[in-house]
């Protein structure tokens, strides 16, 4: 039979165990959410706010340690296997469009640093028309070193993107109601 004081040194260790396990799981955790911060910093992201984290993905070269993806609501990017998720706010919806010639592939959900269209580089005149078909805005855009126009629009709109190269020309309607980051059927002709 245990005495008191047998009792009290058994519930002394097994508080200090108790502590110690618990100081440990903190420090994993702690040290967790340090390297992820660290590997933020380490790719140059961690002082960039959501658009201009969406352009440097979109628009600079990357290693393959760095994936990203952009559906309507949601950033999704991995950098050397950790993941991460940044919310779009809701008074943007991003797509990123792909005219083309010759070549294609299907697309709905833009991979930011995996997508390449045909036509790299190319500066290509876009006019952008709301669901009534009033002119918003007229522009010249570089299609960058993945052949992809980004665009920022507005939630819940239809618009219809008319798109001319030399003297080839695409339009394609978008609806930013639905989830589709990523239009690659836009044939210049």
């Amino acid at each position: 039979m245990m005495n008191t004081r047998s009792v009290g040194k058994v519930a002394k260790y097994l508080l200090i165990v108790f502590a110690v396990f618990a100081l440990v799981l903190l420090g994993t955790e702690l040290l967790g959410k340090q390297e992820e911060g660290n590997l933020l910093e380490t790719y140059n992201f961690s002082h960039l706010n959501i658009v201009e984290l969406i352009d440097s993905l979109e628009n600079d070269n990357h290693t393959k340690e760095v994936q990203a993806s952009i559906s309507g609501d949601t950033l999704a990017l991995s950098l050397e296997g950790q993941a991460y998720s940044f919310d779009i706010p809701n008074d943007f919806f991003y797509i990123s469009f792909a005219p083309y010639i010759n070549s294609t592939h299907d697309c709905y959900t833009h991979s930011l640093t995996g997508c390449q269209g045909e036509l790299t580089n190319k500066d290509m005149f876009i006019s952008i028309y709301d669901g009534d078909g009033n002119l918003i805005e007229e522009k010249t855009m570089n299609t960058g070193d993945d052949g992809f126009i980004g665009l920022y629009l507005d939630r819940f709109e239809n618009y219809q993107i008319h798109v001319s190269y030399q003297a080839l020309n695409s339009q394609f309607l978008v609806d930013t109601s639905l989830n589709q980051t990523c239009f690659t059927e836009e044939r210049l002709s």
